[in-house]
Parts: structure tokens; sequence; C-alpha cells
């Protein structure tokens, strides 16, 4: 009986010690990734904005497809990370018809209530980022909040609520 309680002492402290020490030799790589996921949020938040440029969809593409890499990397729940591409794309979408509508890049622009509630996606993001432990229980609470209040704020916007819906690869 002695012999297979120090069995189990053993196996119990090896276990331990191989999860505690894994967790913390990998901290610094950890912090890298969420760095550059966050980096990668900043190219794509500005590749949002229209500019009436030949080559700016395909700049919003190329910095979509970066995020999501990185992202996945970085451990953020593929539907929190396909959402907040898909509000980041519905506001690219927005701000071309902004400057076609307008066609002064000084006039247009997205209305702060637009703007408010697609914050929400991006401070999802943020929040996994920061807190990925807790954002493991929280996000797809959060994730369904966001939803909600881009979908009452955009409710009169047919541009929006277009690109939103569709299901479509960028």
């Amino acid at each position: 009986m002695a012999n297979v309680m120090a069995m189990l002492q053993l196996l119990g402290a090896g276990s331990v010690g191989g999860l505690v020490s894994q967790y913390v030799t990998a901290a610094p790589e950890r912090r890298q990734t969420r760095t550059r996921a966050r980096e990668a949020m900043v190219a794509l938040e500005e590749a949002r904005w229209s500019r009436g440029q030949e080559d700016e969809w395909q700049q919003l593409r190329e910095r979509v497809h970066a995020f999501e890499s990185i992202a996945i990397v970085a451990g953020v729940p593929r539907p929190a990370a396909q959402w907040y591409v898909r509000t980041t794309v519905a506001l690219h979408l927005e701000s071309r018809r902004e400057l076609s509508e307008h066609g002064n890049p000084d006039l247009a622009g997205i209305p702060l209530r637009y703007l408010d509630a697609f914050a929400s996606a991006t401070d999802l993001i943020y929040w996994i980022l920061w807190h990925p432990q807790l954002a493991r229980l929280t996000w797809r609470r959060r994730l369904k909040r966001s939803k909600a209040e881009v979908t009452a704020a955009t409710a009169d916007s047919a541009t929006i609520r277009d690109a939103l819906t569709r299901r479509t690869a960028i």
C-alpha cells in the first residue's frame, strides 16, 4: 500500500511540475503573440477607412488574412475573430459608400452611432487578448452582446446589414 501511495505522489508531483513549468516558460512567447495580434488589429483598423484608392480592397484583404492567422495562434476563438473581421469589412463598405456619395474624403464619414456599436467588436478582441484565461469563460456572452448592439444600431443601414449577414469570403 505504501508503494502505491508513493507512486501516486510521484505521478502527481511530476504532472503538476510539468504543467507549471510549461506554463511559466511559454509565457513570454504567448505575450509576444498577443502583441502581434494587437498590431495586426491596428493595421486592419487603418485599412477599414476608404480613401478612394484602387488597391484599398486588396490591402484590406491582406490585413484581414494577417489578423486571422495571428489571431488563431494567439488563441482568439474563431467566432470572435470572424465577428471582428465582419464588422471591419462592414465599416469599410460603409466608408466606401459614403465616399462615393460625397466624393470628398474630408466630407465622407461613418455616423458615430455605428462606430460606437462596432467598438464592442474591437473591445471583445482586446478583452480576449488582454485576459486570455478569464476570456475563456466570458467571450461567448460578450460576443452575443456585441452582435445585439451592432444589430440595434445599424438597423437603418442596408449596406452594413448586408455586409454583416452575407456569408462570403474576403
